[in-house]
């Protein structure tokens, strides 16, 4: 749900351990945003940048190689076609790469092959890679709203306020996880304005690696251009820090929130605190289309509920990524701890 501008907080539960991780996300400069939080994208890309490392990590585990060093760098690009102000706008995006430098005792086909059966395990890169389409339901005012143009949910999903009466409290004070930022950033010369008629695009780098000692990953997230740097850690256990799948959910609803609020705000609908449920399914490897329950309450009618979730669904970067073929292209390199 929205906390006022871009701020927003989420919950993000795994089911597998039923633990429950409490996220917060804002905007940069190009947004208007203060940059109190990681933007949507910037969860996103940690996500992938965080299951690519740790499922390396789990390969060379598992083929008992010992790594001495792991580094990785992703980055993906994204766009937006059209103007907000028009309802015209659409979100693109742009081919992703993924750079994986190792050094260790091995030879040149053993860590290839390594490498190449983790991204083939990683749920985030089967996202990108294939064409996913969400599904979506829609509840405006307590009663549920037929869905135009636009897959339908086949599982119900509750009302957040409903299920969470009660504010959540933190059973854990002083978590070790939260994201931390880096002054260098916000020097904007890419502005995201919402009568944009022409092609606006970015990229997004994510660089790190796997602290060996203790599992995490350490996730350095800045927009090339265009906001501030943070640095998300993961761990895949889902226990000192969010999975890295956990970023990448959260980060996709965050997003569709934001495309949301700003349609919200350009077409003056009396909307009242906007949320959204999502279910993200990760089966041991490959991805399953995510469903969105979009809740809505004010002077909206049907109509206007019904296009605002198609406007926010074609202008969500991260639902745009997930419903295309992204191109990706992937290097390896790889260095002997010492010559043979």
């Amino acid at each position: 749900m929205g906390l006022g501008g871009f701020q927003k907080e989420g919950l993000a539960r795994d089911v597998r351990t039923g633990r429950t991780w409490r996220l917060v996300c804002d905007e940069g400069a190009y947004l208007n945003g203060a940059n109190m939080a990681p933007a949507p994208l910037a969860y996103w890309v940690a996500g992938l940048h965080g299951d690519i490392t740790a499922r390396i990590a789990e390969a060379a585990r598992e083929a008992r190689v010992v790594l001495d060093e792991l580094d990785v760098v992703v980055t993906q690009g994204f766009g937006v076609k059209g103007s907000f102000a028009k309802g015209e706008a659409t979100a693109q995006v742009h081919h992703m790469t993924c750079d994986v430098e190792l050094v260790c005792d091995e030879d040149e086909t053993t860590v290839r092959m390594l490498v190449e059966q983790a991204l083939g395990r990683s749920s985030a890169m089967a996202a990108v890679a294939g064409a996913h389409h969400g599904r979506f339901s829609l509840s405006a005012n307590g009663r549920a709203t037929p869905v135009s143009n636009l897959p339908v949910c086949t599982e119900p999903l509750a009302d957040p306020f409903l299920e969470h009466a009660q504010r959540p409290e933190p059973v854990e004070t002083q978590p070790a996880a939260a994201p931390v930022p880096h002054p260098e950033g916000d020097k904007p010369p890419v502005m995201l304005t919402d009568d944009d008629d022409g092609i606006v695009s970015w990229r997004i780098r994510t660089d790190g690696g796997l602290d060996p000692a203790t599992g995490l990953v350490a996730s350095h997230v800045w927009f090339s251009e265009n906001s501030a740097t943070w640095t998300c850690l993961s761990d895949p256990a889902n226990e000192a820090a969010p999975d890295p799948l956990v970023h990448f959910s959260i980060g996709t609803a965050f997003c569709f929130h934001t495309q949301l609020c700003r349609y919200v705000s350009i077409r003056r609908i009396p909307v009242d605190a906007p949320r959204l449920a999502q279910l993200s399914r990760f089966p041991t490897s490959g991805f399953e289309p995510l469903d969105t329950g979009l809740f809505l309450h004010g002077q909206v009618s049907a109509e206007d509920a019904t296009n605002l979730m198609s406007a926010a669904a074609n202008t969500c970067y991260a639902h745009r990524a997930l419903s295309v073929e992204v191109e990706q292209r992937v290097s390896i390199t790889h260095r002997r701890t010492r010559t043979p």
